[in-house]
């Protein structure tokens, strides 16, 4: 069995499991504060987790994000059911519809134009409230190849933006 303050750790690494990636830090406190936890309390065991490398805890533009490193990810396939299964299925269900809710906020955009020496230019721009977040243009060879990239992009425009965000993010060793 598994004490409170684990308990606690083991609802927030399944929250980011379950949101397949990095979600703002408030969203995770929001979530694990539906199942019963005050968001005081999260807080400091997110702190907790970042410092044990479970997860990592990334800033952009105001917002601090969380995201459910390797150890963090082999400790809730290890210990995830640890957590009743009627907890687990609200820590999904309130995930869910908050990554719902910060979707809702975001304006997407996709489009490909031809190049004249041949190939396309596939623009994906991603914007919150208006505020632009993310501009990218990449180089597709094919149409074919153009529309796979924007509807992979229409299916999961955060998931995107989070990869680019932390590839840019990391520290080289």
């Amino acid at each position: 069995m598994i004490n409170d303050e684990m308990h606690i750790k083991m609802m927030i690494m399944f929250a980011l499991r379950s949101a397949g990636g990095m979600i703002p830090s408030d969203t995770v406190a929001q979530i694990i504060d539906e199942c019963g936890i005050g968001q005081i309390r999260t807080a400091g065991e997110l702190f907790e987790l970042r410092d044990q490398g479970h997860i990592s805890l990334i800033t952009d533009d105001g917002t601090e994000y969380a995201l459910l490193e390797k150890t963090g990810r082999e400790i809730v396939s290890a210990l995830g059911r640890d957590l009743s299964s009627s907890l687990r299925e609200k820590i999904i269900l309130t995930t869910a519809k908050e990554i719902a809710k910060l979707r809702k906020d975001l304006e997407i955009m996709a489009s490909y134009k031809e190049r004249h020496g041949g190939g396309y230019d596939v623009c994906f721009t991603l914007k919150d409230e208006g505020e632009p977040l993310m501009d990218l243009k990449m180089y597709a060879p094919t149409t074919d190849q153009a529309n796979i990239m924007i509807t992979s992009f229409k299916n999961d425009p955060y998931r995107v933006y989070r990869e680019v965000l932390a590839s840019l993010s990391k520290k080289e060793s």
